[in-house]
């Protein structure tokens, strides 16, 4: 059954139905749950830095550890999500992991990032396992908390309202991560005397104590408000009736696509501020540069994004959210190219131009999430299944899948510029092609990854008014068999 076939005659047919109101307070609470989130996740954006200048592993070994553990990552991530779709308890399907899930989380991220003195085998070794069990008790969390997006209301509009929070007070999480870590770090490292492995580790520590804290508290201030059946089919069986909701799969490639101008974002924060920057400010000891220009040069960026996830629920009222995509991944691709041109010598220019790369983002992470919420409505519509959980795990299935080999390639392009992690910036800079392979991926190689995300959206067919009615629609069918049910009963 399409969608829109049909569609305005079932609204026309029947009444409107109430949604039940979500509180503020669980709003915010729920967008905390996220700040807790990415302000450990956050940095793991730092992590091929720390294996490759830390613990001293080749950048295309580093590169390789990353891409296969996400792949291994990836495909547990529909595993989860059956998991959570099977899951029925006094607490519902989802929160119960937004309990049981923080504290290992902040634990292995503990455990990756400890100053343990390793080296060649015995560091690659480490690192592997360490970051494998991350992933897997990070999946844990984060599928059962982005599913419960999709039932903490009934309603599209509401879910757009918590979407929109979610995505802008979560990103305070990543955005005190990247501002705020190298701060940090140069407090343990020049004022307290710590070690350079030991002053990463507890500046570590700090975010992990109160990302926990902050991931916690969801549990006890959200409702499930969507009863889904917990009789769910065997995870091939959903994934088969799934390959056949087209805008599902639309959503998904696109995602896997838009993570390619991930990579750019990640060597933004850590490669081209330790290496690139230190050319223009060759005078600075790199302690400094780091702390100065971390926040810096992502303050217009992150600035851009909140404007980006403010304005995304009025655009969405004017336009379709297809097309919103559409046009911001050409805008934001063409920034990025345009900056590889520009250069960065003149740095200021450069973070100006940072601001306006990253105004899609925002719109892009608000809105995509809000889509997959539709589509989880658009199965409910055309096969009365309900599976938030496999939903949003095949979401990140295919972006982390797809990020594997970005994060392999960025090992690949440092290896064959000549990447030196060994080098101490105090000392020597890197490469000139070295330090172009860096800013190509800062840039050229964003870019790309933007312009290529938006050709799904050309086949999307799911407009604003048809989601609205499949919403509604689906929530009478609900009240309709509770009150057959309670018929029965009696």
């Amino acid at each position: 059954m399409e969608a829109g076939n049909g569609a305005q005659a079932v609204e026309n047919a029947r009444p409107e139905v109430k949604h039940e109101i979500v509180p503020l307070g669980e709003k915010v609470s729920y967008a905390l749950t996220n700040t807790g989130q990415t302000m450990i996740y956050g940095l793991f954006g730092m992590l091929m830095l720390y294996m490759t200048d830390y613990l001293h592993i080749r950048s295309a070994i580093a590169g390789l550890i990353i891409a296969l553990t996400r792949i291994f990552d990836a495909i547990n991530d529909p595993i989860m999500g059956q998991i959570v779709d099977k899951t029925k308890t006094k607490w519902g399907k989802c929160r119960p992991y937004m309990l049981f899930t923080p504290i290992p989380v902040a634990v292995f991220a503990l455990l990756l990032f400890a100053p343990f003195n390793l080296s060649g085998g015995s560091a690659v070794a480490y690192a592997s396992v360490m970051y494998i069990l991350f992933t897997v008790v990070y999946t844990a969390n984060d599928i059962p908390y982005w599913s419960m997006s999709a039932v903490i209301t009934t309603d599209p509009k509401q879910r757009s309202t918590v979407v929109t929070l979610t995505r802008l007070i979560g990103g305070l999480g990543s955005a005190s991560a990247i501002g705020l870590f190298w701060t940090l770090n140069r407090l343990f490292v020049d004022k307290l005397g710590a070690s350079k492995n030991f002053g990463f580790f507890f500046s570590v520590a700090v975010f992990c104590v109160f990302g926990t804290a902050l991931m916690l508290q969801g549990f006890f201030n959200t409702k499930e408000r969507v009863k889904g059946d917990a009789k769910q089919k065997n995870l091939l069986s959903n994934l088969a009736f799934m390959v056949k909701a087209k805008p599902l799969l639309l959503n998904l490639i696109a995602g896997a696509l838009y993570s390619i101008m991930t990579v750019g974002t990640a060597a933004l924060t850590t490669y081209f501020i330790k290496w690139n920057v230190k050319e223009i400010f060759a005078g600075w000891e790199s302690n400094r540069i780091m702390s100065v220009f971390t926040p810096a040069i992502n303050i217009l960026p992150a600035v851009a994004s909140v404007i980006g996830l403010l304005v995304a629920p009025f655009l969405i009222k004017k336009f379709e959210k297809k097309d919103l995509l559409i046009y911001t991944s050409i805008f934001g691709g063409v920034v990025n190219i345009a900056s590889y041109f520009v250069g960065y010598y003149n740095l200021w220019l450069f973070i100006v131009l940072r601001f306006f790369a990253y105004l899609p983002t925002g719109i892009w992470s608000s809105i995509t999430t809000m889509m997959i919420g539709d589509c989880v409505d658009y199965i409910e519509y055309t096969t009365g299944k309900r599976v938030e959980g496999t939903c949003f795990s095949l979401l990140t299935f295919m972006g982390k899948f797809q990020n594997s080999i970005n994060v392999a390639l960025t090992g690949v392009i440092l290896d064959i510029v000549g990447y030196n992690g060994a080098l101490d910036p105090d000392v020597v800079n890197q490469s000139p092609l070295a330090l172009k392979g860096i800013f190509f991926m800062v840039t050229m190689l964003a870019g790309i990854g933007g312009l290529i995300a938006m050709i799904p959206y050309f086949f999307y067919k799911l407009d604003n008014e048809t989601c609205k009615v499949m919403a509604e629609e689906n929530l009478r069918r609900r009240l309709d068999a509770g009150e057959e049910a309670k018929a029965e009963a009696c």
